[in-house]
């Protein structure tokens, strides 16, 4: 994995034009998650993403694009359409958008999560995300069966 940048984590909601700029730059840029879309895999304030700049992508990734009402948004890719558009899916939804290529800023090459840095093309990864998305129907009642066993089995400590 390439070096990262030696900067402050990132929040793309407060520096999201400076990530840009630092991203055309070629540097690998850490950004902490913000929001749920990517449960149960990536967590809000929890994780942190190393981004980089990429001119092709491919199924599995995870983007990070810029939709048109200017927010920046990190989602799995599902697939890539022969003229170009992008499907992405958050893991945590059971729907896709399209992204045009314009809009995609960078992919997650890693992500640090309790210190550790973690590969986001390692095997174990891949195969996580490939026997996850067929669960996209069932993710509703996934998430809600989760809440109901943490509410009758809270963590002690």
């Amino acid at each position: 994995m390439t070096d990262t940048l030696s900067i402050k984590t990132l929040d793309a909601f407060k520096d999201g034009n400076n990530l840009l700029e630092l991203l055309s730059s070629g540097a690998v840029i850490p950004m902490i998650v913000t929001g749920s879309s990517m449960l149960p895999f990536l967590k809000d304030g929890r994780d942190t993403v190393l981004l980089q700049k990429a001119d092709t992508f491919k199924k599995g990734q995870i983007l990070f694009f810029r939709r048109r009402n200017g927010f920046f948004v990190l989602h799995r890719i599902r697939k890539i359409r022969r003229d170009g558009r992008i499907l992405v899916n958050g893991d945590a939804q059971n729907w896709c958008e399209v992204v045009m290529p314009e809009q995609a800023a960078a992919v997650v090459i890693g992500f640090v999560r309790n210190g550790k840095t973690c590969d986001a093309d390692s095997f174990l990864i891949r195969l996580r995300d490939a026997l996850w998305y067929p669960t996209r129907p069932l993710r509703p009642l996934i998430f809600r069966l989760a809440s109901f066993l943490r509410r009758l089995f809270p963590r002690r400590g």
